[in-house]
């Protein structure tokens, strides 16, 4: 007997990267990418404003709000903005990883937003905490 296993593969994500510029990876399904006029649960900011989002991305918190994860990859992020979630951000640069964490209707500046002369920052992890 075989069983079906799930991914957790966001869904669309070769369409999304090739139309977006973003790499979603894999989640739980709590956090969604949205479009910026109908919500704002968390903003992820960007120095890329050749693409179709003008260097902005927002995420759509679903399910009860108290948890939620999401691996993806955005390159040269400069701020992440969090709206009624606590939010925890993971950034790569020059192959390290550092931990961000965002109060209720925070932002942190991060990346070439806090040094532009800096190396870009890579968002890979996205997680709320209710």
């Amino acid at each position: 007997m075989s069983y079906a296993v799930e991914g957790f593969e966001y869904p669309n994500a070769a369409k999304i990267l090739k139309e977006r510029g973003i790499a979603l990876r894999k989640g739980d399904g709590h956090i969604l990418l949205s479009d910026c006029a109908a919500t704002q649960d968390i903003v992820v900011n960007t120095n890329n404003l050749d693409n179709v989002d003008r260097g902005k991305y927002c995420f759509k918190v679903t399910g009860t709000g108290k948890t939620g994860e999401l691996t993806l990859e955005i390159p040269k992020v400069i701020s992440i903005t969090a709206g009624n979630y606590l939010v925890q951000a993971s950034l790569t640069t020059d192959g390290r990883t550092t931990e961000v964490g965002l109060s209720k209707y925070d932002t942190k500046v991060v990346g070439q937003g806090v040094n532009p002369t800096g190396s870009p920052a890579v968002l890979v992890k996205l997680r709320v905490k209710g």
